[in-house]
Order: structure tokens, then C-alpha cells, then sequence
């Protein structure tokens, strides 16, 4: 069986299954894992990981810190010999140059969010994306609106395929919402581009209207300690609750004990966007109602009125109204609710999506 080469400096962050779910299931090409720091998800993987002692230590961290191909990933390619590398984020990805200048294999750059919007901003990687775009031989973004902003960045169109990020769809239970409590979730990193803020003022907002109004938020981050003082400010400690970070099946189990999935995701002051958030996926795929800004990548899942609710970035009025909108309409929490199913069967369903990245690999073996 062909091999393919899969390289992330630090493999893997908790949040980051949508990576884990293709290396898991690819069906024609046999994993190997390169890393600099290993991390979550590698359990049953054939991984390397980068040494980082004695003078073998020094040589690849300094590497490393250049932002170049450690030594320790050409010992991995000569003994794997993987027929396609796959360097996730374009970071990451940058630093593998030396390697397929080398090895010359093709090679494969999967871009997710921050590393197309914020980070080409950041000192010296217009220069760096220039060589990487020399270098790869095609580019995956995980929307058609990160597809756009690579185009804009200069990537070569031709070489630019968007394959949207996939979930096992079989292994998630569809419940049909028939209607809708304000029993409210949010999940993700509590960090600016998330906009969690904007959903709380609409809770602020809801509160006498709606007594029974309660917004449980699902993860950790560096604006905790803001959240919690925003949520004392607006007087709304009865009604929402941190519940901290909570692994991937906890989420799962809790979306199926709520009548609403809020999304109220921005781009940050620094840059930095979504691109179709994976919970949101997940969510969909339950059949709770998904209310979402149309932020980034979003719009292209939940579609306004059809596979959710639609709302601009930063405004907790719109937020308000449509979680009213779904608790005083039971035929469309179940028309979202269907749909929102039926759009992530559709396009981000595990099997076809790496059936389509296979295809993508066995493309560039026969140029």
C-alpha cells in the first residue's frame, strides 16, 4: 500500500479530530505521522517524533526555530519512503521545503483558517508564502471562502481545491427537533474570534422576555476571565454557565441536551477567522438548530431559513431575534433541523471527503 507522509509540528491539539479523522480513515494510503511534539490522538499511529537531546536535540530544535526541515524527518522519509507528504497549516507546512526539495515527492498543503488570514500578515511570510507557493503542488482549503482568500494571496488557482473538513456522520445520531426551549450551547475557544460577547448581550437581552433563557458554553481560553466579568456585568450569572473544556464524545452527548446551537464566530482584530468550525458540523449532524454568523465559511452550511439560522457578524439584536424566531416557530426548528442533517451528509461526510483527498494524491503520483 502507498504511504503518505502526514506532518504538523505538534501532533495533535485536542481541538484538532478534524486532522485525526482523516488519518483514521483513509482507505488506500497508509498513515505516517511526523511530529515535532506529540500531543492528542495518537494512539494505534505509526509516529515519529522529533529528539530533543544531546547534540541530535540541538540540531533539529535549532532547525526547528528556523523554521526549516528538522534532520530527524529525513531519517522518516528514508525509512518510510511515503509516496505523498501532507503538511497541515501553512506554518507547519512552510518548514518542510528542504525535505521535498530533497526528497522531490509531491507535496500537499491543507490550509485552515488563521494560517490564511492572520498569519500572512505577520513579519516576513509574504516571502515565506511566496517560496511555499513555488514548492507545493496543490493547496486544500476547507471552504470555498478560504479557497477565495488563497486566490487573492496569489496562490495558483489550478493548484486550489477546496475539501471541506469531514465528520462520521454514521457514528452521529440524528434526533429530529420538533421544537425549541431557549436551552442554549456554545462550544469553542474562548477567544475573540469566536464572538461569544455578541451572544451574551442577546441573552442580556432575552432575559425578562424569556425568564427561562440558559446558555451553557463549552470550552477554555484565554478570555475566560473576560467572559465571566462580561457575564456579572450584564447581570446574567443565573442564566449562563462555564462549563470548561469537554473532549469531543462530552459534546456530542451534550448537543443532543440542547434546543439551540449558537455561532456567533467574527474575524478578530488581528486577522484571524473561522473556517467552517467543526462543532457546528457535529451540531448540524445532531439535528439541533444551528443560529450562526455569516462569517467566514458559515454561510455556506447553514443557509438562512433552510439548514439554520443566519446572522451578521456582531450584532446581538439579530442573535435575539432568532433565537426568538425558533422558539415561537416549531415547523422551522424542524425544517432546520432535517436540513442541517442533510447538508452535512452531503458535504462533510468522512468517507467521501478522504475518497476525495485520495483521489486528490492519486492525481498527482500519475502527473
Amino acid at each position: 500500500m502507498r504511504k503518505v507522509l502526514h506532518f504538523k509540528t505538534t501532533y495533535l491539539n485536542r481541538s484538532e479530530t478534524f486532522i485525526d479523522r482523516l488519518v483514521r480513515n483513509h482507505q488506500e494510503f497508509e498513515p505516517v505521522i511526523a511530529t515535532c511534539y506529540k500531543g492528542a490522538f495518537t494512539d494505534g499511529l505509526n509516529v515519529y517524533k522529533m529528539p530533543k537531546k544531546g547534540i541530535s536535540g540541538f540540531k533539529n530544535t535549532t532547525r526547528l526555530k528556523l523554521n526549516s526541515s528538522p534532520d530527524f524527518l529525513y531519517d522518516v522519509f528514508k525509512k518510510e519512503q511515503p509516496d505523498i507528504v501532507h503538511g497541515h497549516f501553512g506554518l507547519d507546512s512552510y518548514r518542510l521545503i528542504p525535505l521535498i526539495k530533497k526528497f522531490n515527492v509531491p507535496f500537499i498543503v491543507n490550509f485552515y483558517g488563521h494560517d490564511v488570514i492572520r498569519l500572512p500578515q505577520e513579519f516576513g511570510w509574504t516571502t515565506r508564502y511566496k517560496r511555499l507557493k513555488k514548492h507545493l503542488d496543490c493547496a486544500i482549503a476547507g471552504s470555498e471562502d478560504m479557497n477565495r482568500n488563497l486566490d487573492k494571496l496569489g496562490f495558483d488557482n489550478a493548484k486550489i481545491q477546496t475539501i471541506k473538513l469531514a465528520v462520521n456522520i454514521d457514528d452521529i445520531r440524528f434526533e429530529q427537533r420538533e421544537k425549541a426551549t431557549p436551552k442554549i450551547m456554545m462550544v469553542g475557544r474562548l477567544v475573540e474570534k469566536k464572538g461569544f460577547t455578541y451572544a451574551l448581550k442577546a441573552v442580556s437581552m432575552l432575559r425578562e422576555q424569556m425568564p427561562d433563557i440558559k446558555m451553557n458554553i463549552f470550552g477554555d481560553g484565554e478570555l475566560l476571565d473576560a467572559l465571566k466579568a462580561e457575564v456579572k456585568s450584564l447581570g446574567i450569572e443565573s442564566h449562563v454557565h462555564f462549563k470548561g473544556f469537554t473532549d469531543n464524545t462530552g459534546i456530542i452527548n451534550q448537543l443532543y441536551k440542547h434546543d439551540m446551537l449558537i455561532v456567533p464566530s467574527v474575524q478578530a482584530k488581528d486577522g484571524d477567522r473561522e473556517g467552517i468550525p467543526q462543532t457546528t458540523v457535529e451540531g448540524m449532524a445532531t439535528g439541533i438548530p444551528a443560529i450562526a454568523s455569516d462569517h467566514a465559511g458559515l454561510p455556506e452550511l447553514v443557509i438562512n431559513e433552510e439548514t439554520g439560522l443566519q446572522v451578521p457578524e456582531r450584532d446581538p439584536t439579530a442573535i435575539k431575534e432568532a433565537i426568538i424566531r425558533l422558539v415561537e416557530n416549531p415547523e422551522l426548528v424542524k425544517k432546520v433541523s432535517l436540513n442541517g442533517r442533510k447538508i452535512v451528509e452531503k458535504e462533510h461526510n468522512i468517507n467521501t471527503q478522504v475518497q476525495k483527498i485520495e483521489k486528490l494524491y492519486k492525481s498527482l503520483l500519475l502527473d
